[in-house]
């Protein structure tokens, strides 16, 4: 027997407000829970077993498998966003002020694609260091390859502030299977907000030239 907590439903109910929640079978729910509903004059119907109503359950249980990703992808993209204040913090307090700005600024742009999704909208232009979306991607084409860190790494001079934009890079990059798991359209096999996953990778782009700024290369430099 499965019981549905207050919690959950209140995670979920944020995610996307509903006017009816089905308990499927075997399924209970906790007076908190029940509560929560009520103050909210949400309707709360007992799925039946019956053939009849086995479609129904089914497109709920799916309806219900959304939410739940809708609401693991935002939370991931509020951590990533705390990251990026993190890495600012550190880099200003240990590095070059301009370090400190750029990552502030590279944040901001991935607040606009967090913004995106809640608002289902596209994201703006991503334009850094005076160079079109185009001038990036090229400037950047196959240099994530010559930034694989190691514990080598970490004892260079700058070790600190790669050993930051690594983290950073690694936690962005989670972002692209969220965003596939959420939006991906299983009748046309594509995702409805490619260009979410595109953004994203523009800025990953951006990270691993900061990275390898701080490896001491030259390639990237204006």
């Amino acid at each position: 027997m499965k019981f549905i907590t207050e919690m959950e439903l209140r995670e979920l109910y944020k995610t996307e407000p509903f006017a009816t929640y089905v308990l499927e079978p075997d399924t209970k729910i906790t007076p908190g829970a029940h509560q929560f509903l009520v103050d909210r004059r949400v309707t709360l119907e007992q799925a039946q077993c019956s053939v009849g109503k086995k479609s129904n359950i089914k497109t709920h249980q799916a309806q219900v498998r959304g939410n739940w990703c809708t609401l693991r992808l935002r939370r991931r993209m509020d951590c990533i966003e705390s990251l990026f204040l993190l890495v600012t913090a550190e880099l200003l307090h240990s590095s070059d002020v301009v370090w400190s700005e750029e990552v502030m600024a590279l944040g901001k742009c991935f607040q606009n694609v967090r913004n995106s999704e809640k608002e289902q909208i596209a994201p703006d232009k991503i334009q850094f260091w005076g160079w079109s979306e185009e001038e990036i991607k090229n400037r950047s084409d196959n240099l994530e390859k010559f930034v694989d860190i190691s514990e080598f790494h970490v004892g260079l001079e700058n070790g600190k502030e790669i050993a930051l934009l690594n983290h950073l890079r690694a936690s962005l990059r989670e972002v692209e299977p969220a965003l596939l798991e959420t939006y991906w359209n299983e009748e046309q096999q594509v995702c409805s907000r490619q260009d979410l996953i595109d953004t994203v990778n523009l800025i990953i782009n951006i990270v691993c030239m900061m990275m390898w700024k701080c490896l001491g290369g030259q390639k990237w430099k204006r």
